[in-house]
C-alpha cells in the first residue's frame, strides 16, 4: 500500500522559504496515486515544550493552524503537539509493509522526526525531495539535510521526480 504523509502544511508555517511546497504538493496529489493519505496538523499550546524550552509561542491561533492546501476528503488528519506523530496514531495508520512517502515542512525537524519514527517502526521512509522544505529563517541547507537523510535511511530514501508504481 502506498501511503503519503503530508507534514504540517499549515498557513502559519508557509513563507517565502517554503511556499513552493503548496504548488508541489498539490501537483503530487494530482499526479501520483496513493492508497492512503495522512496529514499532520501542528497545534501549539501555552504549556508546550515549545513555549517552555524554546520560548516559541506561534501556531496557537486557528487561522495559523488552517491547512494551506486542500486535503483529499479521505485523508486521515492527526493533530500533533510535538515534532512527531503520537505513536499510537501512527502505528494504527500504517503497516510495516506499506511504502511510506513523506512531504511537507520542516525538513530539518518534523519531517525528519517522522522519518525516524517510521524507521523505528520498521518502515522505510521515502522523502519526496521537491515536496519538503523549511519555514525557518536559517534552515539547514538542502545539501546538508540530504546527507542526514542518506546516512540514516539509505541511498534510495530520497525520491526526486515522479514516484513509480
Amino acid at each position: 500500500m502506498k501511503t503519503l504523509i503530508i507534514v504540517d502544511m499549515q498557513k502559519g508555517f508557509i513563507n517565502k522559504n517554503n511556499d513552493f511546497l503548496v504548488k508541489n504538493i498539490k501537483n503530487l496529489l494530482k499526479n501520483d496515486s496513493f492508497d492512503k493519505i495522512i496529514a499532520t496538523k501542528f497545534v501549539n499550546h501555552e504549556k508546550s515544550q515549545y513555549v517552555n524550552f524554546l520560548n516559541w509561542s506561534e501556531m496557537m491561533s486557528e487561522e495559523k493552524q488552517e491547512f494551506a492546501i486542500n486535503l483529499p476528503e479521505n485523508a486521515l488528519v492527526f493533530d500533533k503537539t510535538s515534532y512527531a506523530i503520537r505513536g499510537g496514531d501512527l502505528a494504527s495508520a500504517i503497516d510495516e509493509n506499506d511504502e511510506v512517502y513523506i512531504s511537507g515542512t520542516d525538513h530539518d525537524s518534523c519531517v525528519l522526526a517522522i522519518a525516524f519514527q517510521l524507521f523505528d517502526y520498521g518502515v522505510k521512509p521515502y522523502v519526496i525531495w521537491d515536496c519538503i522544505g523549511s519555514h525557518s529563517q536559517n534552515p539547514i541547507s538542502k545539501e546538508e539535510i540530504e546527507k542526514i537523510y542518506l546516512k540514516n535511511f539509505g541511498k534510495d530514501c530520497i525520491i526526486k521526480g515522479k514516484i513509480n508504481g
